[in-house]
């Protein structure tokens, strides 16, 4: 059990007993989502899912036989008679429910939908109507001029999915809200972003399958990440809908932890588990590990059922041995007899030992210090506007290896401390008179400038650690060991030396 990541054979189990993709592809076809069923079917047939040739040859049957919804994938009274009015109705029937984007960039479709868009009465219908006129930024060209089929595609469409309730209603209004923007601004760069992840997923997805996806995408950042995951050469966009349709809202997709070399590994793996193992990889977030272990996979049930328990177990077994470690250590040190703890002794030995145990528990956690590898591709989005270009995703300088970072540094920092102090004591309380207690004082000067040394190279080891790739790059995690050094040297020498000076020059007989 680790506190961060999911052990693979784990979380394959936790779809044992859970309903099949293969069941989803059946639940979409017979309730008349064809285009979404059909998709999840070919889905379950390049995972060689169990019976995933009855569930594909059962789509096509059941698409064969309804031609109605050939072009759509699903009941749409409007566009089914923008569509039939166009001409394209009459036409031989499709295969499988094309790209939406497709029948939408023919003139007769677009001149039909946006003149019914324009006898709307809806408000956020006609503002979306009116950027028609704004003028976009590269690549995008003018929806009026030769070349602005796809804006002026994305902007019906998108006006269409508002006014048929097709978005959730948080992402619905700050579509509205962007195009208020847009509007105040006369520039269609608020609304660009958006306009462009509904070019890329209509491209991608029939219209049934777009449905079933926004209904699950809360947010527009959202929206624009999974855009441009699809844009990528991985092009997970049948994992997007299965997992969206299966554990939505879609938005979790974003936190998962993505490997560099294989993205959707993980994604794909759940899906072909069952349902169970898809909840539990977007409910935890964590990386899945792939680690050998004495166990045999059957026990990997009941590690699940005892997950809490177990990882309870594992957090009390390490601060009762970082308790003993500590203890062990101290009587070690020569000419430092522990002697009496007082009331207050405790509370420094309790920090150490919580830190150690979070070093501990950190060393045998692999997600926190395997070195991260670069991905095999690097994709470049030509669009000055994009969000994901101008405002990258910001890294917390906090990441979690910089935290374990500077947890050991402060805890080396406080044994040091430690170590200082009872010297001074042991100076102070041993025999001889105050010039043998102030030349020992002296004496010991280096030790205690042993905080420096130690901060100096603990700054130098994690400068090194983060140029290999085991922590994150932060100046804070490199240069906090100083810090914390230059304190604890500070601390012992006012506060303690000094003191102790005073106290051997200036006794209180005499003060």
């Amino acid at each position: 059990m680790r506190f961060y990541g999911i052990d693979e054979r784990i979380l394959l189990s936790a779809g044992q007993g859970t309903p099949a993709l293969t069941e989803c592809a059946a639940s979409l076809l017979n309730s008349e989502h064809l285009g979404a069923g059909l998709r999840v079917a070919l889905l379950t047939k390049s995972l060689s899912l169990p019976e995933s040739n009855t569930v594909l040859q059962s789509s096509r049957t059941i698409f064969s036989s309804r031609r109605d919804l050939g072009y759509l994938g699903t009941r749409d009274a409007r566009l089914e008679l923008i569509l039939a009015t166009s001409g394209i109705a009459f036409e031989n029937s499709p295969s499988a429910p094309p790209p939406i984007l497709t029948l939408l960039l023919r003139e007769p479709v677009r001149i039909r939908l946006q003149e019914n868009l324009r006898a709307n009465p809806s408000p956020g219908v006609q503002s979306l109507l009116e950027v028609l006129s704004l003028p976009p930024l590269p690549p995008l060209l003018p929806a009026r001029q030769p070349g602005g089929q796809p804006l002026e595609a994305s902007v019906l469409l998108t006006a269409h999915l508002l006014d048929t309730g097709a978005f959730s209603p948080s992402l619905a209004g700050e579509i509205k809200s962007t195009t208020q923007a847009a509007l105040e601004e006369h520039s269609l760069r608020p609304l660009q972003p958006t306009l462009l992840a509904m070019i890329s997923l209509s491209r991608r997805y029939e219209y049934d399958s777009l449905l079933q996806l926004l209904q699950k995408i809360q947010s527009l950042p959202a929206l624009h990440w999974i855009a441009e995951q699809v844009r990528s050469p991985s092009e997970p966009a049948d994992l997007f809908l299965a997992a969206s349709i299966w554990a939505g809202p879609a938005d979790r997709l974003a936190r998962l932890p993505i490997p560099a070399q294989t993205p959707w590994k993980n994604l794909s793996e759940a899906l072909g588990a069952g349902k169970g193992s898809v909840e539990l990889l977007l409910q935890r977030q964590a990386p899945i590990l792939r680690l050998f272990s004495p166990f045999p996979t059957a026990w990997a049930p009941y590690f699940l059922r005892w997950e809490k328990p177990l990882l309870l177990l594992r957090c009390l077994l390490f601060l009762i041995g970082a308790w003993l470690l500590v203890d062990v250590a101290w009587r070690l040190i020569p000419d430092l007899p522990l002697g009496d703890p007082g009331p207050w002794k405790p509370v420094p030995r309790l920090a150490q030992t919580l830190l150690l145990a979070l070093l501990l528990g950190s060393v045998l956690e692999p997600s926190f210090l395997q070195p991260r590898p670069l991905p095999r591709y690097r994709l470049s989005l030509a669009d000055p506007s994009s969000p994901t270009k101008i405002q990258p995703r910001s890294k917390n300088a906090m990441d979690l290896t910089n935290l374990i970072t500077l947890a050991i540094f402060l805890g080396l920092q406080i044994t040091v401390y430690r170590i200082c102090v009872r010297r001074i004591r042991q100076i102070e309380e041993g025999p001889g008179d105050a010039n043998l207690k102030l030349k020992l004082l002296e004496n010991e000067d280096n030790l205690f400038d042993a905080g420096l040394y130690v901060g100096i190279g603990g700054t130098a080891t994690a400068l090194v650690l983060q140029v290999v790739g085991i922590i994150q790059p932060s100046l804070l995690a490199a240069y906090s060991s100083n810090l914390f050094g230059i304190t604890c040297v500070a601390l012992v020498k006012i506060f303690h030396v000094r003191a102790l000076k005073q106290r051997l020059l200036l006794p209180p007989s005499k003060s």
